[in-house]
């Protein structure tokens, strides 16, 4: 049975329209409470989320005059399997989960690094279909503590942007990546907006699972599913055109992305076979060129030997990858293989965060394509540099902060390297967030999210300032991603919050000038 016209709008009028949810993938996801059990609710009409008890009892009370069997979600009483033959109204009353009590999940759970790294060891890291990986990863847990919590949601990035609805949620992407698997669901374009609005943080169900990386991959495949029934968003489609015409995401003509590379002594002149091949990547090279330029200053003054490609580097594919694109990602991961095995380098430095997790992670377990020759993070190398005693550097008075990209730190376990370049700048102060490394909340930009939805991107990254950030009382926050930097710079510029965003490069040349 359905609810009539005018029920809906008297359900719209106590809670707003964006509230109330009619659309088939709204009451599939609705119909579970934990998403790897059967569906706990009959067949679901309407589900309204409300944001107070006066709205919940108003919405009883109109129930209860239109002959309306109504459901509160935080009840979980048996009774909810039992079918109806009235129409069903499920009220969403249940908060979401705050990202700020994980510090006390830490805190309750100090085997949680023992944790993760058996995960890894166990090879939970390659690719897997959607149901093994979830059923494996939730084999590793305490199967009794998810049985017996009422409700599984999951942090997410960007729910709350989405009016905490389910269906925007970790929980609601993971239950539609399982319903488009079994084709309970068609790829309408409700859902692959859903899908597609995910920044892949991997942060889903830390406070249950304490790493959420098997969920991030379903979504990913889902994403791919979605590419070979062909529905690639347009926005997806275009890039990858853009791609291989200009060899930039954003259409950048190569002649513009070797600026950068004026303003060192080899005024844009590379040796062509050296130790090292520095890739600036796309978004260094158009977006944070001071950047680029940092990490071939601190090479020069290193007298370490590099080349560069200039206008033929291209771009590392990450954005294909991430929006399921994998036959063209495939393509292009072969020719920047190509062109890297060309110049006979024995290590490949980047700064960006993305590009370093497409050539460790994402090429050999995705693509099975592995580059010829080592990989590193800039910050890895001048790590070591460092400790080699190559980088000479001065005292810098600073007081910073250090946010952890998704990609350097959830995705590659690359936690130290950057730190410990901080704390080796003699006089520089680094203070730590309280959310940091591995319980580090994501700035938004990741999977796509920043060209796919930039409004729920910039509201993430000032969530991440605001929060994490104002509180320590620091002006300087200091990254080692390019896209994090641009996200969060924009976002502390837009709503002024005076924070100044650099790169760990860029603080190093400042230490060496």
């Amino acid at each position: 049975m359905s609810v009539n016209d005018g029920v809906i709008q008297s359900l719209r009028q106590i809670a707003g329209d964006s509230y109330v949810l009619t659309d088939r993938e709204d009451l599939y996801v609705y119909g579970f409470e934990h998403f790897f059990k059967q569906k706990q609710y009959p067949r679901l009409d309407v589900v309204v989320r409300v944001n107070s008890n006066q709205m919940a009892d108003e919405i009883l009370e109109l129930a209860q005059k239109s002959g309306i069997q109504v459901f509160r979600r935080s009840e979980g009483k048996n009774s909810l399997l039992q079918a109806t033959s009235k129409a069903v109204v499920l009220i969403d009353d249940v908060a979401p989960p705050q990202l700020e009590t994980l510090l006390k999940a830490k805190e309750e759970n100090p085997k949680t690094a023992e944790l993760e790294q058996e995960m890894h060891r166990a090879g939970l890291g390659a690719f897997r279909s959607y149901a093994l990986a979830l059923s494996t990863f939730l084999s590793r847990m305490p199967i009794q503590k998810c049985l017996g919590c009422h409700v599984c949601s999951g942090y997410c990035t960007v729910s709350p942007f989405h009016n905490n609805i389910e269906t925007w949620s970790s929980k609601g992407r993971t239950i539609l990546t399982r319903a488009l698997s079994d084709r309970e669901l068609q790829p309408s374009s409700k859902l692959i907006d859903v899908l597609y609005s995910c920044s892949l943080c991997g942060f889903c169900f830390a406070e249950c699972f304490d790493d959420g990386t098997q969920i991030r991959k379903a979504i990913m495949d889902a994403r791919h599913r979605v590419v070979q029934l062909d529905k690639t968003p347009e926005l997806f489609k275009a890039t990858a055109k853009t791609i291989f015409e200009t060899g930039d995401p954003g259409g950048t003509p190569s002649s513009k992305r070797v600026a950068w590379a004026d303003q060192l002594p080899q005024r844009g002149v590379f040796p062509k076979r050296a130790p090292v091949l520095y890739w600036a990547g796309c978004v260094a090279s158009t977006r944070t060129p001071h950047t680029a330029k940092a990490v071939g200053s601190v090479l020069n003054r290193a007298h370490v030997g590099f080349t560069y490609l200039g206008e033929k580097e291209g771009c590392c594919g990450y954005v294909l990858l991430a929006a399921g694109l994998w036959d063209e990602a495939r393509e292009n991961a072969l020719k920047v293989q190509k062109r890297v095995e060309q110049t006979g380098v024995e290590t490949l430095i980047t700064t960006c965060a993305g590009c370093y997790y497409t050539f460790t992670k994402m090429y050999p377990e995705i693509l099975g394509v592995r580059l010829p020759c080592k990989v590193s993070h800039a910050t890895q190398y001048v790590e070591r540099l460092i400790r080699e005693k190559n980088v000479v550097a001065h005292d810098l008075d600073w007081r910073v902060t250090y946010h952890d990209p998704c990609s350097l730190g959830r995705h590659s376990n690359v936690y130290n390297s950057p730190r410990s370049v901080l704390k080796a700048l003699p006089k520089l102060s680094l203070i730590e967030m309280s959310l940091s490394r591995n319980r580090s909340r994501c700035c938004g930009a990741g999977g796509g999210l920043w060209s796919f939805d930039n409004t729920v991107a910039l509201n993430c990254a000032f969530e991440r300032l605001i929060k994490d950030v104002v509180p320590l009382g620091v002006s300087t926050l200091v990254t080692a991603c390019p896209t994090c930097h641009i996200n969060l710079r924009n976002a502390s510029v837009r709503k002024s919050l005076g924070i100044k965003v650099y790169d760990v490069m860029e603080i190093v040349e400042s230490a060496m000038s």
